[in-house]
C-alpha cells in the first residue's frame, strides 16, 4: 500500500488561507487520500495563533520547527537566501517522514488550487512513473537520470528554465531530498536565482553543463519579452547553442517532471500541427502556452508530448499493408514541421548523446556574438561577456619565480629553496634559518610569517614586534594584523569581573621580547603568561 504525506511549509500569516489548507488536507487523510500531515514553521509561530498547539494536538498534525535563518546564521545578501528558508522547512520535515512515502509539499497560504490537482493525480495507479522507463519509452536513456521517480509540478516555463511554481509540487521523499541544496546562486552560477528556479535547478547543473552554462552567459530576462516580439513576427532563426540548450531541456522535462494543469480543461483546446519551436516564446495553440511578464508557461504536458512526437520529415500517405479482410486507408496526415530549428531540435532528441549536455563552445558563443548584431532577435545586451576558453601552453620555462629571500647571498638563497624543495617544511626551513644567522628587522619577516600564520608563538610574537617597529612592508603588515586579528578571535584574557582585559595569552609556554631579537626569551609556568608592552598597540 502506498503511503502519501503532506508537508505544510511556511509562516502563519495569513490564518484564514492556512486554515482552509489544514481543514482540506484533514478530511483528505480522513478519507485515506493521504497517511500524515507535518506542519513545519519557525519556532514559535505556532503561538502566535491561539489555540492552535491544542487543535494541532487534537488532531494529531506533526508539528516541526526550525530556527529562523537569521538567528542561525546571520542575514545574508545574497538571493538565495529567499529559498533557503523553504529549503529549511522543506528538509527539517522531510528528515521524519517515512522514506517510501510519497511527498505533497504546499504551503500556508495561496496554495489550495494547486494541491487540489496534485491529490486528484493520486486517483491513478501510478502518478509518478519511473524516470528509467519514461526514458526508454522516448527513446532518451543518454539523460542523466537524477531522480528515481517524476516529480510533479506546475506551470513549466521556455524563458526561465527549470523554473516551476513552488507553491505545491510533489514527489517521492528520496527525489524531494534531492531538491534541497543550500549553495548561493551567486557563487556558483555568477547571478542571482530566483526561488522557484533554486528549487529544481540544482541536482541538474552538474550532469548538463548546458543549463548552468545558459545561467551564466545569458541575460534571459531580456529575452523574455524580446523574442515574443521577434517569433511573434515571424523570427524563426536561433543560434546553436539555443537548439541545444532546449533539446536537453524538453528532454529533461519528458522524463523528470510530470507537468500538471492548474486551468480548467474547457480553457484548453486541441493542439495544431506542426509545433514549431518558435511556438514557445509567444502565446497560442490553443492556449497550452501562455506569455505574460515571466516568459511562456506550459499549461499542459500535452504540449510538450506533441511536440516531442513529431517527425523530422513528412511521413509517407501510401496506405498501410492490412489483412485481406480489413479495407486498406491511410493514416491521417502528419504535417511536417518546417522551422530549420525545429528540426535540428527533434533530430538531437531521437539521437542523443553526451555531448548534447556539455558546455558551451568556443564555436556556440562566437555564433552568439555575430546573432547579437540582430536587433529583430532582441536589441539589448542579452549576451554576457565571456573570456576565451584556454589552450595548451607553450612548455617553456622562460624566467626564474623562485622567492628571491632578502639580506642573504644567493649561495644562501638557494641552499634554503634546495632544502624547502626536499623537505617540504617550509615554515620551519625558513624560521631555523633566522635562529641561526643574524638578519637586520627589515629583512626578517619572510622568514618568519609562514610559521607565524601556523601559530608558532615566538614567531607571532615577533613579527608584532616588527610591525610596532614599523620595518614591515605594506603588504606585510596587513598579513601581520590580519593574523592577530584571528588570535583575538578567541585569545583574549578574561578578569575575574568577566570582562575582557584585552592582553593576549598562548599558554604556560610563552616568549618575552625586548628591544631587539637578542632579548627573546622563553618563558615557562604554571599560570599562563600575560604579555604586555610586548604586541603593538592595539593587538
Amino acid at each position: 500500500m502506498r503511503t502519501v504525506w503532506a508537508v505544510i511549509c511556511g509562516t502563519l500569516r495569513d490564518e484564514v488561507d492556512f486554515r482552509l489548507m489544514l481543514d482540506y488536507l484533514l478530511r483528505c487523510r480522513d478519507q485515506g487520500i493521504i497517511q500524515g500531515i507535518v506542519l513545519s514553521t519557525w519556532r514559535d509561530e505556532v503561538a502566535t495563533i491561539p489555540g492552535l498547539d491544542q487543535q494541532l494536538a487534537a488532531n494529531h498534525v506533526a508539528v516541526v520547527t526550525s530556527q529562523p535563518l537569521e538567528k542561525k546564521i546571520g542575514r545574508s545578501t545574497t538571493n538565495s537566501f529567499n529559498y533557503w528558508r523553504q529549503a529549511t522547512q522543506l528538509q527539517a520535515a522531510l528528515d521524519f517522514i517515512p522514506d517510501d512515502a510519497i511527498v505533497i509539499k504546499t504551503r500556508t497560504d495561496r496554495a489550495l488550487p494547486a494541491t487540489r490537482k496534485l491529490m486528484k493525480m493520486l486517483d491513478e495507479p501510478d502518478p509518478l512513473p519511473l524516470v528509467r522507463e519514461v526514458a526508454e519509452q522516448r527513446g532518451l536513456t543518454a539523460f542523466p537520470q537524477e531522480f528515481h521517480r517524476q516529480i510533479a509540478i506546475f506551470k513549466a516555463r521556455s524563458g526561465r528554465l527549470v523554473q516551476f511554481a513552488d507553491f505545491a509540487f510533489m514527489g517521492y521523499r528520496e527525489d524531494m531530498a534531492k531538491l534541497i541544496n543550500f549553495d548561493a546562486a551567486e557563487l556558483y552560477l555568477n547571478r542571482e536565482l530566483v526561488a522557484n528556479i533554486q528549487f529544481f535547478i540544482y541536482p541538474f547543473v552538474r550532469d548538463y553543463p548546458v543549463l548552468r552554462d545558459y545561467y551564466r552567459v545569458i541575460n534571459f530576462r531580456f529575452l523574455l519579452r524580446d523574442l515574443k516580439t521577434y517569433t511573434e513576427q515571424g523570427g524563426t532563426q536561433f543560434p546553436q547553442f539555443f537548439q541545444r540548450l532546449y533539446a536537453t531541456y524538453f528532454g529533461l522535462l519528458a522524463t523528470h517532471f510530470r507537468i500538471g494543469t492548474l486551468v480548467a480543461a474547457k480553457s484548453l483546446g486541441k493542439v495544431t500541427l506542426p509545433i514549431e519551436f518558435s511556438d514557445f516564446f509567444h502565446s497560442g495553440q490553443a492556449g497550452h502556452l501562455r506569455h505574460n511578464e515571466l516568459g511562456v508557461t506550459f499549461r499542459s504536458q500535452t504540449i510538450l508530448d506533441q511536440f516531442l512526437a513529431q517527425p523530422v520529415t513528412a511521413e509517407s500517405t501510401e496506405p498501410k499493408r492490412k489483412h485481406w479482410w480489413r479495407k486498406s486507408a491511410p493514416e491521417p496526415e502528419q504535417p511536417p514541421v518546417k522551422e530549420v530549428a525545429t528540426k535540428n531540435i527533434l533530430q538531437k532528441l531521437q539521437h542523443p548523446t553526451a555531448d548534447l549536455f556539455g558546455r558551451m563552445t568556443s564555436a556556440e558563443y562566437q555564433e552568439m556574438q555575430d546573432f547579437r548584431q540582430n536587433k529583430d532577435f532582441s536589441p539589448r545586451e542579452w549576451l554576457r561577456p565571456l573570456a576565451s576558453p584556454l589552450a595548451d601552453q607553450p612548455g617553456d620555462y622562460a624566467q626564474s619565480v623562485q622567492y628571491q629571500l632578502p639580506g642573504i647571498t644567493p649561495d644562501q638563497a638557494a641552499k634554503i629553496w634546495r632544502t624547502c624543495e626536499r623537505d617540504g617544511r617550509v615554515s620551519q626551513t625558513l624560521l631555523d634559518f633566522w635562529l641561526e644567522h643574524d638578519l637586520q628587522p627589515a629583512d626578517s619577516a619572510p622568514y618568519l610569517m609562514s610559521s607565524a600564520r601556523t601559530g608558532n608563538r615566538f614567531s607571532t610574537l615577533v613579527v608584532g614586534w616588527l610591525l610596532r617597529q614599523g620595518v614591515l612592508s605594506p603588504g606585510d603588515q596587513a598579513e601581520a594584523l590580519r593574523h592577530h586579528g584571528f588570535l583575538r578571535a578567541f585569545s583574549y584574557a578574561t578578569s575575574p569581573d568577566g570582562r575582557r582585559n584585552g592582553r593576549l595569552y598562548f599558554g604556560p609556554v610563552s616568549i618575552l621580547c625586548g628591544p631587539g631579537k637578542t632579548g627573546c626569551q622563553e618563558q615557562r609556568g604554571t599560570d599562563q603568561v600575560r604579555f604586555s608592552g610586548v604586541l603593538p598597540h592595539g593587538i
